[in-house]
């Protein structure tokens, strides 16, 4: 519908026009007043707001020599589930370098032999366009790294002797404990359980089930050892078994975890009744380090118990003793520090250089995130003299901290550190960080390299240690650092523009680039007012005058904020329940938007705003309704 309005130019600074424009208002003159120009038609801030340009474009205009990034989540800019639809869109509008929050990281990208796992990185860098940047985030923290295969890298081989013949590899071949520790299963949806009531002896057995036949590696169970094989050396394997069709079949093999080259393949009939197999193996092939059981071949369930793999123990006469009478000791070979050392070295030159090499043809990477939090918040190198900073949550709920590892003969290793937490300064020294730095230079010449920290423009302490640990690293290696970064994450109310003054002139005076890498401005709160909302954008506005204020061009890396918007999927592990971003849970721009907007150009965008936005968005509303070219609304 439309609304006849008459208004007054001494009233028109007050008044406010709604956002819906299904209702077109009609501008008309009072008799003995001067005419109403469309300039003098206030906009509500709203408005004002969705009227500003793409971020991107303002940054190209004013910072040219800044790219604006965006942490964003890869599955969504992705989408193969259809459930982020306009999350792309947006980012593509308004970015132009993109960091993925998790995707990059050591947890998600190697498996649990060491090989890289790219299906998710190919599908994002395959759909991101080609005038985007992308950064690297990261490749060595403290958390979210390849925790198991790591361990099994510094793991003591562990001994187990019983007073039978077989001196096995096997920690879990009973399945006493009541669960499939040190086993795991795949292939033909098959399942594996370890069931009370189904072994030999009554007790604890492995159930398998393959529900079609198939090859007989279809379906497999393996189990991982600590070392490879030794070349020229035989093995004896033995196990009880049954199956639930009298013509089930069991394949016995080992194989190398890496390329999944195998050898050693013994098949065995097996029937409804217990029975024992027993096979004879040597070993003639490097690094077989995992053993398998096939159960592809014949449907069926299979049930397993008293599994041996090891040397055969040289015995006079006498027959072997029964299970329920064995005996069982359980002692570890520890490594030494020089091959532990090697064997990280090794795993960190596979880790940085292979993905490095994986994406080295693509030019839209420009840098990455080579350390990430090196510093604890109390101003020690992270896992340097047993200072780590790491915590956790248990079973129970209660926090724990990461310690110093515990290792001996008796019990193996423990390493004391929460899920897929590893600190490599533990074991490496400080040529953890010189020797990431030169990987990732050797491999990557033209990107540019840094270290990523948080809590920098509150922890002066934190500061001046990290630039201590780079300068460690441009000083001790074959390589320099070229950047830092700092996160960050603040708080709309605890944070202020001296602090952060002072931080970027401090990182500024070391002569490196200097990153914002993952700003956000948290709340506090989950129902924010319009004055939190303010305060919010104020600070957004603040942080990028001082960056612009106190970094010299020639020195900014980049600037970017954290996570797309307010939704709650986006904050399920960050900042729950907040309301940091720019965007809200609909997408729907903030006032921070305004607030970031107006720092980078440095003024207030939306003064220069005027009726005429009213005048020009009622000409198109008009001709999306009508179809035609609308003729000028009266004044």
């Amino acid at each position: 519908m439309k609304l006849n309005k008459i208004i007054f130019p001494m009233l028109a600074a007050p008044l406010l026009l709604t956002g819906c424009y299904d209702e077109k208002m009609e501008w008309h003159t009072p008799e003995g007043h001067n005419p109403v120009t469309s300039d003098e038609i206030p906009l509500q801030l709203q408005e004002e707001i969705d009227h500003y340009d793409y971020i991107k474009n303002y940054m190209a205009q004013n910072m040219p020599e800044t790219p604006i990034g965006v942490g964003l989540t890869a599955n969504y800019y992705i989408d193969a589930d259809g459930e982020h639809p306009d999350y792309a869109g947006l980012c593509d509008a308004h970015f132009q370098q993109f960091v993925t929050g998790n995707a990059m990281k050591m947890d998600a990208m190697v498996n649990a032999d060491g090989t890289l796992n790219t299906a998710t990185l190919n599908a994002f860098t395959a759909k991101v366009p080609d005038d985007k940047q992308i950064f690297g985030h990261n490749f060595i923290w403290h958390t979210q790294q390849r925790q198991n295969y790591l361990y099994s890298l510094i793991a003591p081989q562990m001994i187990v002797e019983t007073d039978g013949d077989i001196l096995t590899l096997l920690q879990n071949g009973d399945f006493e404990m009541g669960n499939t520790t040190g086993w795991s299963s795949w292939g033909n949806s098959s399942t594996y359980e370890v069931v009370a009531g189904e072994g030999f002896d009554g007790s604890y057995g492995l159930v398998l089930n393959n529900p079609t036949d198939a090859e007989s590696h279809a379906a497999q169970l393996a189990y991982d050892l600590t070392s490879p094989l030794t070349v020229g050396q035989t093995y004896v394997f033995r196990a009880k078994v049954k199956s639930s069709t009298p013509a089930g079949s069991l394949q016995f093999a080992v194989q190398n975890s890496t390329d999944y080259s195998g050898e050693g393949y013994y098949t065995f009939s097996v029937g409804t009744d217990w029975t024992d197999i027993e096979c004879e193996y040597t070993c003639t092939m490097a690094n077989m380090n995992r053993m398998l059981i096939n159960f592809g071949a014949v449907a069926g369930t299979y049930y397993i118990d008293n599994v041996e793999f090891g040397t055969r123990i040289e015995q006079g006469a006498g027959t072997r003793a029964n299970r329920a009478t064995r005996a069982t000791t359980i002692t570890y070979i520890l490594k030494t520090p020089k091959e532990k050392r090697q064997a990280l070295l090794g795993a960190m030159e596979s880790w940085i250089g292979g993905m490095l090499d994986h994406v080295k043809n693509d030019t839209r990477f420009v840098g990455w995130d080579v350390i990430n939090e090196p510093i604890t918040d109390d101003g020690y190198y992270r896992g340097i003299d047993n200072h780590f900073g790491g915590s956790w949550e248990d079973a129970n709920g209660l926090t724990q901290y990461d310690a110093a590892p515990v290792e001996n003969e008796e019990t193996g290793l423990t390493l004391n550190w929460g899920d897929n937490h590893f600190y490599w300064g533990y074991y490496l020294g400080m040529d953890y960080a010189t020797r990431a730095f030169e990987i990732a230079r050797e491999h990557a010449p033209g990107m540019k390299l840094y270290v990523n920290e948080y809590g920098l423009e509150t922890n002066p302490t934190k500061l001046a240690k990290l630039i201590d640990f780079v300068n460690y690293i441009d000083q001790n290696s074959t390589t320099q650092v070229d950047g830092i970064a700092t996160q960050m994450h603040v708080q709309a109310n605890g944070i202020t523009r001296e602090q952060v003054d002072q931080m970027f002139q401090t990182l500024a005076a070391t002569g490196k680039l200097v990153r914002v890498s993952e700003l956000d401005v948290a709340l506090g709160t989950s129902s924010p007012t319009q004055e939190d909302l303010q305060l919010q954008s104020d600070v957004y506005q603040m942080i990028i005058e001082s960056y612009k204020e106190n970094v010299p061009a020639e020195q900014r890396g980049g600037f970017v904020v954290w996570t797309l918007s307010d939704a709650a999927d986006e904050h399920e592990y960050w900042l729950k329940g907040d309301k940091p971003n720019l965007f809200d849970e609909n997408y729907g721009r903030k006032i921070a938007y305004k607030g970031l907007c107006d720092g980078i150009a440095g003024y207030d965008i939306g003064a220069d705003f005027s009726g005429d936005i009213w005048k020009d968005q009622a000409t198109e509303d008009q001709e999306d309704e009508t179809g035609e070219e609308a003729a000028e609304p009266t004044e």
